[in-house]
Parts: C-alpha cells; sequence; structure tokens
C-alpha cells in the first residue's frame, strides 16, 4: 500500500513540474528592422512591445499554452524550449514622418511584425499586420499620439495587438505540437 502511494505522489509531483515548464519562451527583445533607419529611441511609442508580450502570455494561458517571457540569453539560447521572436516590420502612426520600415505612401495607421517559432535549429517564421484605425477612424492632429474623437494612438493600437497577439498564438499553437 505505501509503494502505491508513493508512486502515486511521484506521478503527481512529475506532472506538477512538468506543467509548469513552460511551452516557449517569448523574446522580449524586440527591435526595429529598418534598414538604415537610424532610431535613437529606446523604447517603442505606446509601450508596443511590453503590450505584446503581456498579450501574447494571456492569450497563450487562455489556449492552453504555457508561454513565459525571456530575454536572457541563457533562455532564449536554450536549444530545448522553443522561442518565440517577434520583430516589429513596420509601424505607421498615420503621416509619412511617423512610419518606420513602411512604404513612404502608406499612412494608414497599422502594426506589422514577423513572428518566428525557433526550435533549436528550426525556424519557420510569418508575417500577421493589425490595423491601428481605420481612414475615417483617422483625423487631422497636431498631435501623433491624437486620433481626435476616437481616441488616442495608444488606446486605439491596444486594441489592435489584441487582434494581433491572437492572430500569433493561433499560428503559433501548431507550430509547438
Amino acid at each position: 500500500m505505501k509503494c502505491r502511494a508513493i508512486i502515486s505522489a511521484l506521478a503527481l509531483f512529475s506532472a506538477a513540474a512538468h506543467a509548469a515548464e513552460p511551452q516557449a519562451y517569448i523574446n522580449e527583445n524586440f527591435g526595429f528592422n529598418v534598414k538604415g533607419y537610424k532610431y535613437n529611441q529606446s523604447e517603442f511609442p505606446c509601450d508596443i512591445d511590453k503590450n505584446l508580450v503581456a498579450l501574447l502570455v494571456e492569450r497563450g494561458k487562455k489556449s492552453g499554452l504555457n508561454l513565459e517571457p525571456a530575454n536572457t540569453a541563457d533562455k532564449i539560447h536554450n536549444g530545448v524550449i522553443p522561442v518565440i521572436a517577434i520583430d516589429v516590420e513596420q509601424l505607421v502612426l498615420g503621416r509619412k514622418e511617423r512610419s518606420y520600415g513602411a512604404d513612404p505612401h502608406s499612412t494608414l495607421p497599422k502594426v506589422q511584425v514577423t513572428a518566428a517559432v525557433i526550435k533549436g535549429d528550426e525556424l519557420v517564421t510569418a508575417k500577421h499586420t493589425c490595423a491601428i484605425a481605420t481612414l475615417n477612424q483617422v483625423t487631422p492632429s497636431s498631435n501623433v499620439l491624437d486620433l481626435g474623437t476616437t481616441g488616442t494612438i495608444c488606446s486605439v493600437t491596444r486594441r489592435c495587438l489584441r487582434d494581433l497577439s491572437k492572430d500569433i498564438i493561433n499560428w503559433v499553437a501548431p507550430q509547438l505540437n
């Protein structure tokens, strides 16, 4: 009887330890990938990097994925647990002079990222885009962070990132299985 109890306890402990291990790390070290563009700001406008990581972890949890943010080399180069990397390809805030990595004639506010799942030596990527606002929501303003009657660019960007996180998690989930 004692032996059965010990085996059951070990099985429960093993299952709990395995459940706590992340299925993937999310690289928190985002960066602009704009050839020739000298961008000295240390943070993204509207904290899109921090918001997107938090939304991915939250959305992953709702989808049954245990994702853990990571920004250290030992976790990112671990070789065992897959890493989800995000690179911001385009960030358009509604005006030509406030577009990063975009066609200079594109002024529709949007965020476009390339998401990658890195498993050992394997790398799978996909582009994901969300519109920050529709053309009829964008009103002329002297402040890039103000969309007039529709809210701030940051508030609508967070809504965009919620959609983007859902899209990314729907793509990532089968990659991790």
